[in-house]
């Protein structure tokens, strides 16, 4: 019961995606047997088949604490073990981040833990990951249930250290608890970051599981905010039916998910969890549905959203109702009503990605191919018709055909000179073009930003360093985008003349889009605000962290920085990658048809042996013009959500008639 609306969508874009891939293999071998293929098309079908290879599928359950993320978590995914098997329960029981995953290199199931104390150490838990010594290894055995939750339980270990070993690691002293055995001390949690592989069949299929602590984690790991939550596909930022919107859950949405809910590539959701606990069994139903519905409309208003954006969902209830095998249980704690939406959007963002980044490109290719196909067999055509013609309409016709042919071969041989000349043109300006945006100025605005940082223990000394850094990797970006502005004129009258001479339709060629790059590099600086609007208590309490902070934030802006270096090289290679792959067919073709064109002017050769050798020839380009639309065909399929025709996200129908079992 558990998941399966999310097992069934993730199946069949798992399906989808391999077919994808079988089909990019395919056209690469194809090429290769036709001799057609050249470096251009290899590293374009290479990449494409990366990106497929390094797909993942990441949900993340956001939340302050004691709103129900870990119990969600159970309820929709682990229901099938009849137990709790992730620590859940009243307070807090979430420690610190934790990422559910199967890891197909390990040979067994396995906890990872990074002890709290790393954060002493100021650096990253990107570094962290590439050092596994740093890490406590925990065997899990994932056949006993039992064994799976004791071993689950030692995400949530508690230790207990001073007050100002606490602030040295990041954490506010106020959100702490005190520890009863000694009053002088406080708790913090055990570990910085968990990581746990077992076998689960969704988790086998690429899914990612995020479950998050509340604020004090995401305000002392940056790599939450700045890294781990955009690369979600869906975020599930979790409010409690009986508290509604607190103080923090907003200081969360305002400061962490807000802004996520702007990228195409994430979907955000607000989850009302706990709605049992506002159900009063002694009040008629019109009652409950109206102060369900009160408490949804204020938390809408609180978060600037509709109301139709918050799913109202009971995790506990669902958990419960699954273990009892209780369907109607089940509909009423709003459970089946997530896993649809989870399903069909999560899935909708990756087919769009996929759709986006892979196929696009990859179809337009094909079709190329498919045109030399049809060209090529319209020339078989012609030269049947003069072997089939009397002797003397044979020679003469035979000679126009040839002289044609040739006059076409001159011709694009001509072009690819010419595409060769304008190539080198393009790489000429590109070279100018990429000057603004170099790994060296990269490397030295980091190198000043760090001394800056080292030195200057200030507001004002940190602020200006971070500034600095931001406005160096700024100009240089929107002096590339300036610059890439010049010559795509540029390319586009190269693509207009070319397909104007030949009298063709116009052909999609690479799009580079500057702005993406730098709209990201603003939204991270801007995200950094409200952190660097803290420093003043940071730097008194918190030195570590506001040292982490201002790294990730750095290093962040390094990786826009280096993808945008790398998207504007791929495009200068790439740009004119349709017009040679167009000329160098078409080439391939025309000196085929010369050599076949001479060799039917051998007065020697038997014309009805030839006449079957090309009727054999146009058989087999008959055959590669079926195989060429299969790929077309087998590309343009649909994705599974639009095969579907689901309708998303849009949440209605929220407020059946509950009525929960009392236990």
């Amino acid at each position: 019961m558990e998941s399966a609306r999310l097992s069934s969508q993730m199946d069949a874009y798992l399906q989808w995606r391999q077919e994808i891939h079988r089909e990019l293999t395919r056209y690469r071998g194809w090429l290769i047997d036709h001799n057609v293929q050249n470096a251009e098309l290899e590293a374009k079908l290479e990449q494409a088949l990366q990106t497929l290879k390094d797909d993942k599928i990441t949900l993340a359950f956001v939340g302050e604490f004691s709103r129900g993320k870990t119990e969600l978590i159970n309820a929709l995914f682990f229901s099938h073990y009849g137990t709790r098997i992730l620590p859940s329960g009243a307070g807090r029981t979430t420690m610190c981040p934790t990422e559910l995953l199967f890891d197909h290199r390990a040979s067994e199931s396995y906890i990872r833990l990074l002890p709290i104390e790393t954060r002493m150490v100021g650096s990253s838990l990107a570094s962290f990951r590439k050092i596994p010594e740093k890490w406590v290894f925990v065997p899990l055995n994932a056949d006993d249930p039992r064994m799976m939750k004791k071993a689950f339980s030692e995400v949530a270990q508690l230790k207990s250290v001073s007050p100002n070993e606490a602030s040295a690691m990041g954490f506010q002293i106020d959100l702490l608890e005190k520890d009863v055995n000694n009053a002088s001390k406080v708790l913090i949690p055990a570990w910085r970051h968990a990581m746990i592989s077992f076998d689960h069949p969704l988790l086998r299929q690429g899914l990612t599981i995020i479950d998050t602590p509340g604020l004090n984690a995401l305000g002392c790991e940056p790599e939450l905010t700045f890294s781990l939550l955009p690369e979600a596909q869906s975020i599930l930022f979790l409010l409690s039916a009986s508290s509604g919107v607190s103080a923090t859950d907003l200081d969360i949405w305002n400061r962490h998910i807000r802004d996520l809910a702007l990228r195409e590539s994430t979907g955000v959701y607000a989850i009302l969890n706990k709605v049992d606990s506002v159900w009063d069994e002694l009040e008629d139903e019109q009652f409950n549905k109206r102060v369900l519905g009160d408490i949804r409309a204020q938390c809408a208003r609180q978060l600037a959203i509709a109301p139709d954006e918050i799913l109202c969902v009971s995790a506990k209830e669902g958990l419960l109702a699954q273990v009892e095998g209780n369907m109607t249980r089940l509909d009423q704690s709003f459970l089946p009503e997530l896993e649809e939406l989870l399903s069909n959007d999560m899935m909708r963002r990756k087919e769009h990605l996929i759709q986006k980044s892979v196929i696009k490109d990859i179809h337009s290719m094909l079709h190329g191919s498919r045109k030399t196909l049809l060209r090529r067999r319209e020339s078989v055509l012609a030269e049947l018709r003069v072997l089939k013609a009397e002797e003397s309409d044979r020679k003469s016709q035979l000679e126009k055909m040839l002289s044609q042919a040739r006059h076409e071969q001159a011709f694009y041989h001509k072009k690819l000179i010419l595409l060769k000349s304008s190539r080198k043109m393009i790489l000429r300006e590109g070279t100018a073009m990429l000057e603004p945006v170099h790994s060296d100025k990269l490397n030295q605005y980091l190198k000043d930003a760090g001394k800056a940082l080292t030195s200057s223990w200030t507001i004002v000394g940190m602020n200006n360093a971070i500034d600095s850094f931001f406005d160096n990797l700024k100009r240089d970006m929107s002096e590339l985008a300036a610059r890439q502005e010049k010559i795509q004129p540029l390319v586009a009258d190269i693509y207009a003349k070319y397909e104007a001479e030949l009298g063709m339709a116009p052909l999609d060629y690479p799009r580079f889009s500057p702005r993406e790059y730098v709209t990201h590099l603003d939204d991270l600086r801007t995200k950094s605000g409200s952190f660097r609007r803290n420093l003043r208590k940071l730097l008194t309490e918190q030195k570590a962290t506001s040292k982490r902070f201002l790294s990730t934030i750095v290093n962040e802006g390094s990786t826009i920085y280096r993808q945008y270096e790398r998207a504007a090289k791929s495009w200068l290679n790439d740009v004119l990658l349709p017009l040679f792959q167009n000329a160098q067919e078409q080439k391939h073709l025309l000196d085929e048809h010369i050599q076949k064109l001479r060799a039917l002017g051998n007065a020697d050769d038997n014309a009805e042996q030839r006449i079957s050798n090309m009727e054999s020839m146009l058989e087999d380009l008959d055959e590669q013009i079926v195989e060429v639309e299969d790929m077309i065909k087998g590309l343009r399929k649909p994705a599974p959500i639009h095969q579907n025709r689901k309708v998303f996200p849009v949440i209605t129908s929220q407020l059946p008639d509950p009525s929960f079992t009392r236990r």
